[in-house]
């Protein structure tokens, strides 16, 4: 699969929505790569974190304390085993998305065929962002757990599987965006995951994707060592190019032989804060061009960043207002379309 048309645009997947329909028919009339909404203010069970932990044997979801955990003081054996026995079976029904979690997806299912869309994008949280952040009882993160982190690894790929299976009723061409904003803290003091770990996780996941013929993406909202994203199997690599594209041209021959094997930036430009306000399509595009122009002078081929370039924002935005996120989707088209036209 490949995508022929450059500069389209695409989401991160939570909008401030409170109801599914309206998120959907947004997305689906505003977007060139429409995406299934995830809507946290609606349910915490849609935050991104908890929406991909259901079927982790041991969870304790607390709806009031707006926190979940993982209680191994109880035999998660069993429940351990059942998700390898779905995984080797290929059996993503029983480890999927429920609508309780995850009521975009099924309205995007529901609704986005009648769109005639041609490209179809889900997300899920990326093993990395998920282990740090969801905890044992004791408030240690269970990615350093072994035997937790290899079963939420497989969870994590059951629940891509499954996506695109329901999303291939509506196209051929899916992409699922792997959501990794704790990379931003790889090689911190705070984090002791080895480089060669971290790139072994991602690609159990993107090799899952690969082989249900969908492509593949990492969305990180902050800085990091982006070699590291180059040197995995992934498709795209979406930055946040507002704040952080500098830190891209300073891996000139890793991004150019990830573009040429086939990779795609795709640009975070719009941010999703209240700078929007302040900018215009003008300053934003300028910006964009700006960012090229850098990585061309680091002898990146033109061609290749033209020709594999999407536009996104920044990041999520469901803690957004309505308001601040209309702006941003508005100007996200606007600065598309004069890539689209003046980019050469």
């Amino acid at each position: 699969m490949k995508i022929k048309e450059k500069f389209l645009t695409t989401g991160i997947g939570s909008l401030p929505y409170l109801d599914a329909e309206t998120g959907v028919r947004e997305i689906c009339g505003k977007f060139d790569i429409p995406f299934w909404p995830q809507l946290p203010k609606k349910d915490f069970k849609e935050n991104m974190y908890v929406q991909f932990a259901e079927g982790l044997p041991g969870l304790v979801i607390d709806e009031d304390k707006r926190k979940i955990f993982v209680d191994t003081t109880k035999d998660l054996s069993e429940g351990l085993g059942g998700i390898y026995e779905a995984y080797l079976a290929d059996d993503y029904g029983s480890f999927g998305l429920t609508r309780s979690f995850a009521e975009g997806f099924y309205k995007f299912i529901e609704l986005a065929g009648g769109f005639n869309l041609h490209y179809v994008k889900g997300q899920v949280t990326g093993p990395v962002s998920f282990g740090l952040s969801v905890v044992d009882e004791k408030g240690k993160s269970i990615i350093y757990n072994d035997s937790l982190k290899e079963g939420f690894v497989k969870l994590l790929e059951i629940k891509a599987g499954f996506q695109i299976a329901g999303l291939r009723k509506i196209s051929g061409d899916v992409i699922i965006f792997i959501d990794e904003p704790y990379l931003t803290s790889f090689g911190s003091s705070f984090v002791s995951i080895e480089r060669r770990e971290v790139i072994l996780m991602l690609n159990s996941v993107i090799d899952k994707i690969h082989s249900k013929g969908a492509l593949s993406a990492i969305h990180c909202c902050g800085n990091t060592d982006w070699s590291l994203l180059a040197e995995t199997e992934v498709d795209i690599i979406n930055f946040d190019a507002y704040s952080y594209a500098e830190g891209l041209s300073l891996y000139p021959d890793k991004i150019t032989e990830f573009l040429k094997r086939g990779g795609y930036l795709a640009w975070g430009i719009i941010p999703t804060s209240e700078a929007i306000v302040k900018e215009t399509e003008k300053t934003l595009f300028s910006r964009l061009s700006g960012e090229i122009d850098r990585l061309e002078k680091k002898k990146i081929p033109r061609d290749l960043l033209l020709t594999h370039s999407l536009i996104t924002p920044s990041c999520g935005m469901g803690t957004l207002s309505r308001d601040l996120t209309d702006i941003i989707i508005k100007k996200l088209a606007l600065v598309s379309r004069q890539a689209k036209d003046k980019l050469r």
